[in-house]
């Protein structure tokens, strides 16, 4: 057995009062939920995932060379600790592997419904419950609403005209074609981004040609290939406090780099560009591929990708990096912005998610009506990234302003699956029909948030998916991860606005806000 959990003996005493949970999508995300609430004595859970295994992006990424960028070791769950990771980054195979082996050993694989997606979720203000809707027409009705759906979950194809024209085989990277045969091919990737930086270098030996085709370009830094020894390996399995250590060493490595994202560390960004393009230019000696290689905007605005072998292969005889974007494609290949043509046999479009459209395309409405995707016209925002005004009962896992490029997200996720469940055992507890983060919470956590990202180089409006089409930061969580674990580690009353359930008196049909008094936020 691989995965070695530490939680078969902590389950909380059953709550007071019966409670039904959906929660949508099973990754990292839907696991941490999952196995939190069962912790929690709640047995009446149901997942739906749209696909037919478990594993989000680590099940549907299967392209060449498809790995973390994280640590194995805290690209993990802290109570489930892998002892045997083959590399000290994850390949995407076993990082899948391990998800599904959690799912069986916690008990969370007989609560899901595989090949279940979801198309609406309402709230109904009389009962406080939601209904949760599939595309087939399947529904639940559910005390709480869990959505964990992640960020990178609906892949993005650029609206380039001609693309029905093209008689080759053409995919996105995320749902990569594997009988396409790519030996002796002219391949043309379009995208220089986490999924190409893996991708070019291990097809690059099969093909004839390839030609990467960026809009713009990234910064990029070496990656270890450590690979742990057999002794290193066993001790592993033998010391279970080892594997905390370990855990914990490495993440507080992972930890300090913080700073480097605020505008305080300037100094330090300039000097690590400065030797991130010696390495550069060490690999690559054409001058307008090494031109094309630069980025104009400051390191770390964007991910710092990690890669040992782009350099190496843009640097290739055969291999071709250009700066510019896709115009348009033909029958024979695509046409870049600044007209050139590029023949090809193949095009891979690693052109990234639809990273800002939280949520989408389910239909959320809540009290009253409220629709999710109106209220977020601005763009999406939430509290701890977590809940919503307007939408009782219903929970986030890695929602807006929660992703980090500095540690691990899986960290994140446990935190927000705590916090959770300390809400629904408070809803238990006191016997409410719903809770809803109060306005005053909700507006002063947003004020807090826009004050700090503006002290962080993710608003120098540089390219990627932290920004929406406005121009707002809707991805990334400014402070450090400690910081968010202060914010999340204990559930606040006081910041909800709570509703007794109906007293059994109550005509039948009666809303169950007659008969309460709102907890609102304390100011």
């Amino acid at each position: 057995m691989g995965v070695q959990h530490v939680l078969q003996n902590v389950t909380r005493r059953r709550p007071r009062t019966e409670t039904s949970v959906a929660i949508v999508g099973c990754g990292f995300g839907g696991l941490a939920a999952a196995i939190e609430l069962k912790r929690s004595g709640i047995e009446d859970i149901t997942i739906f995932e749209r696909a037919s295994a478990v594993g989000g992006v680590w099940r549907d990424n299967t392209y060449p060379g498809a790995a973390c960028d994280v640590p194995s070791p805290i690209y993990s769950f802290s109570y489930a600790l892998k002892p045997d990771w083959s590399a000290l980054f994850g390949s995407q195979s076993e990082i899948q592997h391990y998800l599904s082996e959690v799912a069986v050993e916690f008990g969370i694989q007989p609560l899901i419904r595989f090949n279940s997606e979801v198309a609406t979720a309402d709230f109904d203000d009389a009962t406080g419950k939601w209904t949760v809707t599939t595309t087939a027409g399947d529904s639940v009705t559910v005390d709480i609403l869990v959505l964990a759906t992640g960020q990178l979950s609906r892949p993005k194809m650029p609206n380039v005209a001609g693309l029905e024209k093209f008689r080759g085989d053409s995919f996105h990277s995320a749902q990569w074609n594997h009988n396409v045969d790519l030996t002796n091919k002219k391949v043309v990737v379009v995208g220089s981004g986490a999924s190409a930086i893996q991708v070019v270098p291990a097809i690059a030996d099969r093909v004839k040609d390839l030609t990467v085709v960026q809009r713009s370009p990234n910064w990029v830094m070496w990656k270890s290939k450590r690979v742990p020894g057999r002794l290193q390996t066993a001790l592993m399995r033998r010391f279970g406090w080892l594997r905390t250590l370990h855990h914990i060493t490495l993440f507080l490595a992972y930890e300090v780099r913080y700073p480097l994202v605020t505008r305080a560390a300037e100094p330090v960004r300039r000097l690590s560009q400065w030797y991130l393009i010696f390495r550069l230019k060490r690999h690559v000696k054409d001058p307008a591929e090494v031109a094309a290689a630069i980025p104009d905007y400051r390191l770390l605005c964007n991910r710092l990708l990690l890669s040992n072998d782009w350099y190496p292969t843009i640097g290739r005889d055969h291999v071709h990096l250009i700066g510019s974007a896709v115009e348009s494609v033909d029958e024979s290949g695509v046409i870049t912005a600044d007209g050139r043509h590029i023949d090809a046999d193949v095009i891979v479009w690693c052109t990234g998610f639809k990273a800002s459209e939280f949520l989408a395309p389910i239909r959320i409405r809540g009290r009253g009506g409220a629709d999710l995707h109106e209220q977020w016209a601005g763009g999406p925002a939430a509290y701890l990234g977590i809940t919503v005004p307007n939408f009782p009962n219903m929970f986030m896992l890695f929602g807006p302003n929660t992703n980090s490029i500095t540690n691990t997200i899986v960290f994140l996720l446990e935190r927000q699956a705590s916090y959770i469940r300390q809400a629904v055992e408070h809803k238990q507890r006191e016997q409410l029909a719903s809770l809803e983060v109060s306005p005053f919470t909700y507006q002063r956590f947003q004020a807090w948030l826009e004050a700090k990202l503006d002290r962080t180089v993710f608003t120098d409006n540089c390219p990627g998916w932290y920004t929406n089409d406005e121009g707002k930061v809707t991805a990334m969580w400014p402070a450090s991860h400690l910081a968010y674990a202060r914010a999340t580690r204990r559930f606040k009353p006081e910041e909800y606005v709570a509703q007794l359930s109906r007293p059994a008196t109550a005509p039948k049909n009666a809303p169950a806000e007659n008969f309460t008094q709102p907890e609102v936020a304390k100011k």
